[in-house]
């Protein structure tokens, strides 16, 4: 199959297309980097260390913070909402009553990521009342 040049339907990034796939030309260094590159890499900046925070926590985990709200059933990080639920879905599951271990481990690695995640926004929000206003 020949090699044949084109661009990316969603933008005007240049690719080629081989009997592969798409590949890139500015991953090939041939072009320079979609607009939207840089757009997506300014945003992820400025999102700063609170990201970096986060995807550690999911990493060291195993749960991201979605998977861990979804166990718990909560939708807004309360303190109170996520001590609740934890309390009630722990007890429900304990294997003496029946419930299963498995689940109530998955209950227990949820509400460590949520806590970990208030952490997080409680020390965010503390540097955000140190920093100076101009």
């Amino acid at each position: 199959m020949p090699v044949v040049a084109a661009t990316l339907p969603c933008s005007s990034t240049p690719f080629l297309k081989d009997e592969v796939g798409p590949v890139c030309l500015w991953e090939l260094g041939q072009v320079h980097p979609p607009a939207c590159l840089s757009t997506s890499r300014a945003a992820a900046d400025a999102r700063g260390r609170a990201g970096h925070r986060s995807a550690a926590a999911s990493n060291l985990s195993g749960l991201s913070l979605q998977e861990a709200q979804q166990i718990l059933n909560v939708s807004k990080l309360s303190p109170e909402e996520v001590q609740k639920n934890y309390e009630h879905l722990f007890k429900v599951n304990d294997k003496s009553v029946g419930g299963s271990f498995y689940l109530q481990s998955k209950v227990v690695r949820a509400k460590e990521r949520l806590d970990e995640e208030l952490k997080i926004q409680a020390q965010e929000d503390r540097e955000k009342g140190q920093m100076p206003h101009t």
